[in-house]
């Protein structure tokens, strides 16, 4: 028996068959005029990558991982730049001050390692990171210290971007102590004499 079994009473060519119909023609209108060009032009597509809280904590883990084992073995400018990674992780992750005993500690090793452009940039991220602690006046030494750096290499370009920065932040300054930006306040005790 073949697939078309809805015909075997009446045989295949005992039914009428009728002709196809053919589609309609219509060029009342201007597709082009009224749809717009075919031609598209085609822009360029950035590359993002969304990044959840379980990507960062695997990244933390990686890098930490990773640090671990270079301090262990002494190779301390691959650690450097690994406590680098870290602490771009942990400002993802809005934990500054975990930030800002990485850059610390990069910074460091990166100073006994002189790797003058390593300390450049850290001392640049952990400015961004004191100042969104509410630590202006450190972020100003850093950002000076950052500056006399790049004066000594010879980096004019950063050290315009530096005074840039200094300036943005010159009219700033800290309007409340560390703790009351920070904490809540404690309540006051009761007193129980009555």
């Amino acid at each position: 028996m073949s697939a078309s079994a809805q015909w075997w009473r009446i045989g295949p060519l005992k039914h009428k068959r009728y002709p196809q119909i053919a589609p309609v023609k219509n060029y009342s209108f201007n597709k082009n005029y009224i749809l717009g060009s075919p031609q598209v032009a085609a822009r360029p597509i950035k590359g993002f990558k969304l990044r959840s809280y379980y990507d960062l904590t695997q990244a933390e883990m990686r890098f930490m991982k990773s640090a671990q084992h270079n301090m262990r073995f002494r190779e301390y400018n691959i650690a450097s730049y690994n406590f680098s990674d870290l602490a771009r992780v942990y400002m993802e992750l809005n934990r500054l001050s975990e930030a800002k005993w990485f850059l610390l500690q990069s910074n460091l090793i990166a100073r006994r390692q002189n790797d003058a452009r390593h300390t450049f940039l850290n001392l640049l991220s952990l400015a961004s990171v004191k100042i969104d602690m509410g630590e202006i006046s450190l972020a100003r030494e850093d950002l000076i210290e950052a500056r006399g750096i790049a004066d000594s290499r010879g980096w004019r370009g950063e050290a315009a971007e530096i005074d840039k920065k200094i300036q943005s932040i010159k009219g700033v300054s800290n309007s409340a102590p560390k703790s009351e930006l920070k904490y809540a306040e404690l309540p006051e005790a009761e007193s129980k004499s009555k």
